[in-house]
């Protein structure tokens, strides 16, 4: 996996951390899916921002967007929305430095994006 670059690496994090503050919020012990849902508008500023640097595009980077954009086999659109955070929640958790937690973070950006766009085609 390569990293983010340089010159946007802090703006990721930052708005990283508006998604977890957002979800934070939340009392109950599992997050919804309109908490996830109303972060939307964050995950798509990061994917523009990430896009414009390429980072999709590097041949390793799109080779795991791939396999983690698996269509899941769920239930419904929601778990696999829900079941997609878990997994990225997992992945973060490996990370061995800021820079690679960004990364990872950044790798899922387009898969959750998908996923919540689904959600809108079903509630449209």
């Amino acid at each position: 996996m390569k990293y983010l670059d340089f010159s946007i690496n802090g703006r990721v994090q930052n708005l990283m951390v508006d998604v977890f503050d957002a979800i934070s919020t939340s009392t109950e012990s599992k997050i919804k899916i309109a908490e996830l849902l109303d972060t939307r508008s964050i995950f798509e500023l990061v994917f523009e921002i990430v896009k414009e640097t390429g980072f999709y595009n590097l041949d390793e980077n799109f080779n795991l967007i791939k396999s983690l954009n698996i269509d899941t086999q769920e239930e419904n659109r929601e778990e696999a929305l829900y079941n997609t955070w878990a997994t990225m929640g997992e992945n973060l958790n490996t990370a061995k430095t800021q820079e690679e937690f960004n990364a990872k973070f950044a790798l899922f950006v387009p898969i959750i994006l998908k996923r919540m766009e689904a959600i809108n085609r079903m509630s449209a």
